[in-house]
């Protein structure tokens, strides 16, 4: 009889719970689907696959409300039925009876650390590709048909129209990547920097070239301009002669998953392996390879310092051609980076040389060697680093030898990009001692630092989160139990909000805990007693209630 017992309540909590899982999963996930909808203009086919991927993630959230809700009811409607007092005089235990409830706790426990650790992060992914990457050129067709500004990396774009065109005949794509050209008209672009424009770039017309690499997970997006021009964000004054190209390198944004570079976002196995590595976080490499990058820039930089000669010409290839300097001075900066100095006189002189021939020359008080945007892109063992030349100055000059022969004042900075250092300058020296950086590269070494602090508490915070979130299931469903047991002369719906109070508080806990952990650079321990503080108060609860029970 008593297994008999044991099998009514579990198939009843069992119903139930099914049930009620079902009807917030569907809830959440199309709450889930309206901002895509409304803000990105997705296709029905596309809303689907939203929907599909979302439905997983959201199981993960409503089961142990449902669970909660399944043991308010099961346990409510055998309390009013007078089931439980006929099983209490038959000799059975409240422990006995509510079995069945702790066994559907760790059941769903077990499955929630399960879909929070690792099947909510893998879907939410899934959902980040559908919505950012896999239709990107029809979200950039759908913002500017709404005259709305589109972003993409860290470039804001404005355009009047677009419309998709074929890819170029004398360019097909490579294989293994699927390429889509749209056209825009009327182009005005702002790239940012620390959230803040640097610039503003207007062009008649720009061919957005958007290439999707399935295998790496990634979209290249490079923008080709026509009559392209950069002006001050603030003045309008014109700060660079004609731009081809956004990036101004002509290296393409890279776009990855939105969520990839963010712990909330990551598997139980990703955060180990970030917890053990915290350089294959790739924002953690990125200031990595920027750290190798400039630290052989410095290298570098003193190299040509060494071989450095008044009024004797330094070339640097580049692809097409190559740049010649003349200079009468030359230093290094505080941050070890090239100078080249002028004289009243004298100033810094140098040539464009594409196939041989002469296509431009400059006249700049000041010209710097800088390390190029692209540079470490390959890695920080590459053998062939770029840099780039910015020549500044009130006085600069500039001549076009195939239209005039007279030099007329340039723009205020020109750079000129993809400059080949010498191979025999470059070798990767060891890091300098601590006390002898740079303050670049002190600067750097400090973000490093702060990054990897910042990450490690970051997953810290996950790891500790999910797992107080998982055993949460156990002790609210123990608390279903016991209050729609002890409540019964109330509205049921009434005892589950009972329930929901604590459980609002406990979320409320765990989410303060880990943006504690995350934003403070003190002690975890404040944050972790936070994150499983409403755990514990639940517990206790459950304690005084099946006390009250016992004595009955």
């Amino acid at each position: 009889m008593l297994k008999t017992l044991h099998w009514y309540i579990a198939r009843e909590l069992g119903r139930v719970f099914f049930l009620t899982t079902s009807v917030l999963t569907t809830i959440l996930a199309f709450g889930g689907t309206f901002r895509p909808l409304t803000k990105q203009g997705l296709s029905l086919v596309q809303l689907l696959q939203v929907l599909l991927d979302l439905i997983p993630a959201m199981l993960a959230y409503s089961i142990p409300l449902a669970a909660l809700f399944a043991a308010v009811i099961v346990y409510w409607r055998l309390a009013t039925d007078n089931e439980l007092t006929g099983a209490r005089a038959s000799g059975v235990s409240y422990a006995f009876l509510v079995t069945p409830a702790l066994v559907l706790g760790l059941v769903v426990g077990g499955i929630d650390l399960l879909f929070v650790g690792y099947v909510v992060p893998a879907f939410l992914q899934k959902t980040s590709q559908v919505v950012v990457q896999t239709d990107l050129a029809s979200m950039l067709l759908h913002d500017v048909g709404q005259h709305q500004p589109f972003q993409f990396g860290n470039m804001v774009v404005y355009a009047d129209n677009a419309y998709p065109i074929p890819s170029p005949a004398n360019a097909p794509a490579p294989t293994g990547v699927k390429q889509t050209v749209i056209q825009l008209r009327g182009l005005a672009a702002t790239p940012l920097v620390k959230d803040n424009p640097s610039a503003i770039v207007l062009a008649r017309a720009a061919n957005v070239i958007i290439d999707r690499l399935k295998d790496r997970n990634q979209m290249r997006v490079g923008v080709q301009l026509k009559d392209g021009v950069a002006y001050a964000p603030r003045s309008f004054r014109q700060i660079r002669g004609t731009v081809r190209y956004l990036p101004p390198d002509g290296k393409p944004y890279v776009i990855g998953s939105l969520l990839v570079n963010r712990p909330k976002f990551l598997g139980f196995r990703r955060l180990a392996q970030l917890r053990r590595d915290p350089f294959r976080y790739d924002p953690i490499a990125a200031l990595r390879r920027k750290f190798n990058r400039d630290l052989r820039m410095e290298n570098i930089a003193e190299w040509y310092i060494h071989r450095f000669q008044a009024g004797v010409p330094m070339t640097f290839r580049r692809p097409g051609g190559a740049v010649e300097i003349r200079s009468p001075a030359a230093r290094l900066s505080v941050n070890k980076r090239l100078i080249f100095l002028g004289k009243v006189r004298r100033p810094v002189r140098v040539v464009v040389i594409r196939r041989g021939r002469a296509t431009m020359l400059y006249k700049a008080p000041r010209a710097e060697l800088l390390p190029s945007l692209a540079a470490g892109a390959k890695g920080p063992d590459s053998k062939t680093p770029d840099a780039s030349l910015r020549l500044t100055g009130g006085a600069l000059r500039e001549l076009n030898p195939r239209l005039n022969h007279r030099f007329h004042a340039g723009p205020p900075v020109v750079f000129l990009s993809s400059l080949q250092i010498t191979p025999a300058a470059v070798h990767h020296p060891p890091a300098p001692a601590r006390g002898d950086e740079s303050p670049e590269m002190a600067g750097l070494l400090k973000s490093i630092h702060g990054r990897v602090d910042r990450l490690r508490r970051q997953i810290d915070s996950e790891m500790q989160s999910r797992q107080s979130f998982a055993f949460s299931c156990v002790v609210l469903v123990i608390l279903g139990a016991a209050l729609g047991i002890i409540l019964r002369d109330r509205n049921p719906l009434a005892v589950f909000v009972v329930g929901f109070v604590p459980a609002m508080v406990l979320v409320l806990l765990i989410n303060t805990g880990r943006e504690m952990i995350t934003r403070t650079s003190g002690s975890d321990l404040p944050g972790l007693t936070l994150i499983w503080a409403g755990n514990g108060l639940i517990l206790a609860l459950n304690l005084l209630l099946y006390s009250r029970l016992l004595r009955r």
